[in-house]
């Protein structure tokens, strides 16, 4: 397929994702204008509600000026004020990224022309949001390409990185080609691994990906058990705002599309960097300092603090870094490579979740509201460097656990076991001697015993012999002293390879004992 057709296929759909979203912010709100409102509003105010509520969605502020009577409605002071709305609904984010990267990953499957389809998407998408920023008109906040290059870049950015996964995925020619250029430059740099660089790069890769949907478990877990926890106070503040069916439906769609803002908030507090809702607000594992706040039903989940015992939060990411360093150090990469090489692509995973984490907490973070309110979320850089620092304990600790061998490093630091006490060179000759010396006690104290064992048996059989036939020759004694003595040869065999003794011969049977003719 030649690269203009795919580049308008690939706008095309870029603006039918573009149009889907706009269609899942049109009906609650057109639903909302007729219903509640019974068109008392203007459809032109409708239509720059919708534009400006999609390109809230695409990280794109809005400004609200209220009079002194919408202030009163709203249950504020009855004084004229102006605020910015700037945390974005990331449920309807992440339908246009996820949209997208499947456009990408189908696209990079088409090799090098695939990228006139990531371009040609973008350019799609663009027109639509050109056209949105004008009809939402003054209720964003930007003017000027900002308001359109931001909205584009959560296309483009999904759809590239899908397209080049799939190529590096697939080997696509213009990606090897890549590579052994990029070989090529590290080898007349001196670098060392360049060749093995591809594998060791792409075990990186996975392993953050492995890193990052764990630590996403985690804060999912984390953030079902506050729902759980905190059922009655989320009740109460629903039945607080006594809604109709309209009114809960259209809550009931704010919660779902704040899911993945509540979902980053929760795995913040994981990490014991907390988050804040409103300035001098402080919500983390540790304590729970809130001011007024806003009656979203979501906010009782908000858990109390755990004082002391808060540590448990980033404890349980340094658990579930151990235990993915502890898998990972199985695979072949890390296996056949030295500690180094295993510690360097540890290392390199938790520096790409660290800085992923960091724009996804940036974007749960921003104004709900005047005031106070202006501040909302965590801190993106903390929470990233919290995180990937108890990522990347764990993670190592994990691959030390498969890497390191133990007894060498025993040996390192003085440690020996009793095994051990025997392997010095300076040990081989008293080893030796004190070996010879308990065989010699062992065959000695044998032989005693069975010149006493050999005497009484002498003794017994003598006195049957002089019962039964007087003066007849007696063969035991002379067998008893020509037949070697077992445990004689067991002691003289101590310090050869063959340890195991050999089953013990009765030197009886090659001599019988003599028949006496019966008359």
């Amino acid at each position: 397929m030649r690269p203009t057709v795919t580049a308008i296929i690939a706008a095309i759909e870029a603006i039918a994702v573009a149009l889907a979203g706009l269609v899942i912010v049109a009906i609650p709100a057109l639903l909302l204008w007729i219903i509640t409102f019974g068109l008392a509003a203007e459809p032109g105010d409708v239509a720059s509600d919708i534009a400006a509520v999609w390109l809230l969605a695409h990280c794109v502020p809005l400004t609200f000026a209220l009079t002194p009577e919408d202030a009163l409605g709203l249950g504020l002071t009855p004084e004229a004020l102006s605020f910015t709305l700037s945390l974005a609904p990331l449920g309807l984010t992440l339908i246009t990224a996820l949209l997208a990267a499947r456009s990408g990953w189908r696209f990079g499957k088409r090799g090098g022309l695939g990228v006139a389809g990531v371009l040609g998407g973008t350019a799609g998408f663009v027109a639509v949001v050109a056209a949105v920023v004008s009809l939402a008109g003054p209720r964003i906040l930007w003017t000027g390409p900002l308001a359109i290059v931001v909205p584009a870049l959560v296309y483009f950015i999904p759809s590239l990185l899908a397209f080049l996964v799939r190529a590096g995925h697939d080997d696509h020619p213009w990606w090897a080609l890549v590579v052994r250029w990029k070989q090529r430059g590290l080898d007349a740099l001196g670098a060392p691994g360049t060749a093995a660089l591809p594998a060791r790069l792409a075990e990186m890769l996975r392993l953050a990906a492995s890193l990052f949907a764990v630590l996403f478990g985690l804060g999912a877990l984390w953030f079902t058990v506050s729902i759980i926890a905190g059922y009655v106070t989320i009740t109460t503040l629903t039945q607080s705002l006594q809604l109709d069916p309209l009114g809960a439906l259209l809550l009931f769609l704010l919660h779902l599309v704040l899911l993945p803002t509540a979902l980053i908030w929760s795995l913040s507090w994981l990490t014991g960097a907390g988050f804040s809702v409103g300035a001098g607000s402080s919500v983390s594992p540790f304590e729970t300092l809130l001011g007024p706040m806003p009656a979203l039903p979501l906010f009782g989940a908000i858990p109390e603090g755990w004082g002391g015992a808060g540590i448990i939060a980033p404890a349980m990411i340094v658990a579930a870094g151990v235990v993915m360093g502890a898998l990972f150090i199985r695979r072949p990469v890390l296996r056949r490579g030295s500690l180094t090489v295993a510690v360097a692509v540890t290392l390199g995973a938790v520096v790409v979740v660290g800085l992923v984490l960091a724009g996804l907490v940036a974007l749960a973070t921003g104004s709900i509201g005047p005031d106070r309110l202006a501040v909302t979320g965590p801190a993106p850089w903390l929470v990233a460097g919290l995180a990937a620092a108890e990522l990347g304990v764990g993670a190592l600790l994990g691959v030390a656990s498969g890497k390191l061998d133990v007894a060498r490093l025993g040996s390192y630091f003085g440690i020996a076991g009793d095994s051990a006490e025997f392997s010095g060179p300076g040990k081989d000759a008293d080893a030796d001697a004190d070996a010879f010396a308990d065989a010699d006690a062992f065959a000695d104290a044998d032989v005693f015993a069975d010149a006493d064992t050999a005497a009484v048996a002498e003794t017994v059989e003598l006195t049957e012999a002089a019962e039964t036939a007087e003066g007849a020759p007696d063969p035991e004694s002379e067998a008893a002293a020509e037949v070697p003595n077992d445990a004689l040869l067991r002691a003289f065999q101590w310090d050869t390879s063959e340890l195991t003794p050999e089953d013990p011969v009765d030197a009886r049977k090659a001599w019988p004992w003599p028949r006496r003719d019966t008359e």
